[in-house]
């Protein structure tokens, strides 16, 4: 008897990815047993260490996007808090630490974020960097064991292209889904708490946005009311360690931060994973950008709000608010992607609860992490944003198992007599 196999692998074992959710959990275990030590050893080993100080195996800078936050942190220790804001005072603070190759970052953070920076900025750079990843890595573990329950869950998410991604340009991706995530399930048990870990996320405003809005339309006011008072101790805190100037700054600059990620788009319009980038990608003018852009944000913030105020399970609102966060935001980097995983391991566990996963889900599970591997080169080559889809999709999936059908009823006899 021959056995028809595609790519060396059995047509049935394959098939079977597709309908038994069983076989797909445990694919994606041992794909994950392979993956999660590869992306540490490439993270932590390759890309987290070098010869040379300051540079990794590849003779690149450690850590790209994480060499300004670090930066900044020095500065703000220094009493220069206030010049990360100036984009050729920063972009020449840049050259001289790291080299010519690494002047290309402006700093458009809220002066909240220079709170962990200066943190970090106490540590010498080959130290700091190692422990921003591990520290990131270490709430997303702990956030995705919190969603999921298992070990298994963690290891899967954990392989997600979407983590290298984070972790080897030091970027705050991983950070920011695991505060929403944690936020997101503990506001029914620990609405305090909850509270104050989505105010944590007011380092990333446009991603922050949605969730007291949330918390506001269906009455958490404990939440609501920790959520603020988080957001306003944050800010005075900031004020305390670095003065007034910095946020004077930073107000100063908002419109600069929008000729430079948007307008004009310095990190190219490929890594723009939005609603507005998409429009732009394709070559549509600003003003069809905002419009598409205006559009996708009310569909997700009412997406979201309706799974919120309909009675849903908890998972299946905190998955709704991870998938919708970055559908409001204009800007939305392919590593701030990040919330769609966990977003994807909580519609999972739902569907699990109910029998299984539709066959929609279960192709969202299977085209995701092979989606967000290819998500720039996608983008470049073909001029489609499969970065908006993805979070398209899962939104509408989350919803599709949230939202309540609607059942028709009896026909009233005669109805059809006219």
């Amino acid at each position: 008897m021959s056995v028809s196999t595609v790519g060396g692998a059995p047509r049935g074992e394959l098939s079977a990815l597709l309908t038994s959710d069983a076989r797909l959990r445990a694919f994606a275990r041992r794909a994950a047993l392979a993956l999660v030590p590869l992306t540490l050893l490439i993270a932590f080993g390759l890309l987290g260490t070098g010869p040379v100080p300051g540079r990794n195996w590849l003779g690149d800078l450690l850590g790209y996007d994480f060499s300004q936050v670090w930066l900044a942190g020095r500065g703000a220790l220094e009493g220069r808090a206030a010049g990360a804001y100036d984009l050729n005072a920063h972009l020449a603070a840049q050259a001289a630490a790291f080299g010519p190759d690494a002047d290309r970052f402006a700093w458009h953070y809220p002066p909240v974020f220079l709170l962990p920076a200066a943190l970090l900025g106490l540590l010498p750079y080959g130290a700091a960097f190692p422990l921003w990843m591990l520290v990131t890595l270490g709430l997303f573990a702990l956030a995705l064991r919190q969603a999921t329950g298992s070990r298994d869950g963690v290891l899967i998410a954990c392989a997600h292209p979407l983590v290298l991604c984070n972790l080897a340009y030091g970027q705050n991706g991983l950070l920011t889904a695991g505060l929403l995530t944690l936020g997101a399930l503990l506001v029914d048990r620990r609405p305090v708490l909850a509270g104050l870990l989505l105010a944590c996320v007011a380092y990333k405003p446009q991603l922050a946005a949605l969730a007291p809005a949330l918390l506001l339309v269906t009455g958490r006011w404990r939440a609501l009311a920790a959520c603020l008072a988080g957001v306003a101790g944050l800010c005075a805190l900031s004020c305390l360690a670095f003065g007034l100037a910095p946020w004077q700054a930073f107000l100063a600059t908002l419109a600069e931060t929008n000729r430079i990620a948007l307008r004009e788009a310095w990190s190219g319009l490929d890594i723009n994973a939005s609603a507005f980038g998409a429009v732009r990608l394709l070559g549509g003018s600003l003003a069809s950008a905002w419009a598409g852009q205006v559009a996708v944000a009310l569909l997700a913030v009412g997406t979201a709000w309706r799974v919120w105020a309909g009675g849903a399970p908890l998972t299946l609102r905190a998955a709704a608010l991870l998938a919708a966060a970055p559908l409001v935001s204009p800007y939305v980097p392919l590593y701030d992607l990040a919330p769609l995983v966990p977003a994807s391991a909580l519609l999972a566990i739902e569907a699990h609860r109910r029998g299984g996963l539709t066959g929609a889900e279960r192709a969202l599970l299977i085209a995701s992490p092979l989606a967000a591997a290819a998500l720039r080169p996608v983008a470049g080559a073909t001029g489609l944003s499969l970065g908006l889809a993805l979070a398209l999709a899962t939104l509408a999936l989350v919803a599709a198992r949230a939202l309540p059908r609607r059942v028709p009823g009896p026909v009233p006899s005669g109805a059809g007599a006219r």
